[in-house]
């Protein structure tokens, strides 16, 4: 809403416009079922001290990692932040710099980029990193986007329902207006993606697919790239940062481009963002590359110093010339990434991955012997796994173990209706054998009587 100086201003605008009043043109514009047709229902002004009592009581009604024991993922994790992150991203300098768009960015932040795109090609096996974008879900479209533009006419994508569903979601959104074909493999027995071999075909572009995937399973990248390259597509890789202190890397799976979240690198779930979009890709497509990329060089003195390399903003070149119009990244949780994986270093990686893979195994084996409960799905995991409730009831169940002081897990059934009875549960090194014992035993002794299925 614009504001005006004076009422001839506001009715020169609406003159000029040819608009009896601001009340006119929000009714051509926005529909009445979306208008909020009422007054605000506030309560009457408290003073400063009665509101700061409000607020936090109204917080301590919030269930987060702070008050429960959390084994929630399908996505965003409770890992651990050393405390070194938060001191170091909460410099002045850099907490309060903004997305930085001139040259004359201060070297400071441009080194901090540089390392950060060091840190994430040696993290991928891959040639090249950008300077961060919004999340995983845009950078996992962003990266389709790319091959799509070098994919020579080609529209099909092809991907998996074992992709995070509000990935895909967001994905078919832009692909709705780019006249794209998105064909998604459905799940089947197997909770992988080997069943998206067979539409991959001379018109495919891009193949899209998550390893370790959605529910947690590992898939066969390798195979899925090769046939990928034999149809002449491009893969795309989703891939959980963790999970490679034991993996292997995208880039030694064949993959083009590589995508993730972020957040597990130092960053703080704070419900739901800010989050950090990962990307890497191979040498021959730096031009695709969304977002920009710092680059070192030396000045006019032969000192080192740090540029903006590349800048395919349409900020910062023409908009038809433009890779994407990402117009702000996360430099700020980029940073954190960086510390992040400075102060871990290649063992640090590899422990916290082999902690969180040891417990998960030992949290699946736990919930496999409760008799309420059985897993659906067979296969090697990591951090992540399905779990079926016999009783139909994983709504009632999630709050029982809420009140005890549990997060248990994701319920399944917003994005996949067939899996309604299904809940995801994420085991990460912040874990201990207390807390999944606890889990064990709470899922074991939910009551299951009087309780109605879908409450």
């Amino acid at each position: 809403m614009y504001l005006f100086h004076t009422e001839a201003d506001r009715r020169a605008m609406l003159d000029a416009i040819g608009a009896a009043s601001m009340e006119e043109i929000l009714r051509q514009q926005i529909p009445a079922d979306a208008r909020f047709q009422r007054p605000l229902e506030l309560p009457p002004a408290v003073s400063e001290m009665q509101l700061q009592r409000d607020v936090t009581r109204a917080a301590a009604e919030n269930a987060s990692t702070a008050s429960h024991v959390c084994f929630m993922g399908a996505g965003a994790y409770d890992h651990f932040v050393p405390a070194a992150v938060d001191a170091i991203a909460s410099r002045g300098e850099f907490y309060t710099s903004y997305t930085p768009y001139q040259a004359e960015v201060s070297q400071g932040n441009l080194q901090a980029m540089f390392e950060y795109e060091t840190l994430i090609t040696q993290l991928t096996g891959l040639d090249v990193s950008n300077a961060s974008l919004y999340d995983g879900g845009t950078a996992a479209v962003e990266a389709v986007i790319m091959a799509l533009s070098v994919g020579k006419g080609r529209r099909r994508v092809v991907t998996s329902a074992t992709v995070h569903p509000e990935y895909r979601q967001i994905l078919e959104t832009y692909l709705h207006a780019l006249d794209c074909e998105l064909v998604i493999a459905p799940l089947d027995e197997s909770a992988t993606a080997e069943n998206l071999l067979p539409l991959i075909d001379d018109d495919t572009a891009c193949v899209l697919v998550q390893h370790p995937n959605f529910f947690g399973h590992l898939e066969d990248v390798r195979t899925i790239s090769d046939k990928a390259h034999e149809a002449g597509a491009l893969v795309v890789q989703v891939f959980d940062p963790i999970s490679m202190g034991l993996l292997k890397r995208p880039g030694d799976l064949g993959v083009d481009i590589a995508v993730a979240e972020g957040q597990c690198l130092g960053n703080p779930l704070a419900f739901g963002g800010p989050y950090l979009g990962v990307m890497a890709c191979r040498q021959d497509l730096v031009r695709r590359l969304p977002g920009r990329i710092a680059g070192q060089t030396v000045d006019r003195r032969g000192n080192r110093c740090w540029v903006l390399t590349l800048q395919t903003r349409e900020q910062h070149i023409r908009r038809e010339k433009a890779t994407s119009n990402i117009c702000s990244n996360q430099t700020l949780l980029a940073l954190r990434a960086t510390v992040y994986l400075s102060l871990l270093g290649p063992q640090g990686l590899l422990e916290t991955a082999q902690h969180c893979h040891q417990k998960t195994a030992y949290a699946r084996q736990q919930l496999a012997g409760i008799e309420r409960l059985e897993l659906p799905f067979e296969g090697p995991v990591f951090k992540e796994f399905v779990v079926r409730d016999r009783e139909r009831d994983v709504i009632g169940l999630n709050r029982t173990l809420r009140e005890q002081g549990i997060l248990m897990g994701v319920p399944l059934e917003r994005w996949y209706p067939e899996l309604e009875d299904c809940f995801l549960v994420a085991v990460t090194e912040q874990r201990t054998r207390a807390d999944i014992d606890a889990l064990a035993g709470a899922l074991s002794n939910a009551p299951t009587q009087g309780v109605t299925a879908g409450a």
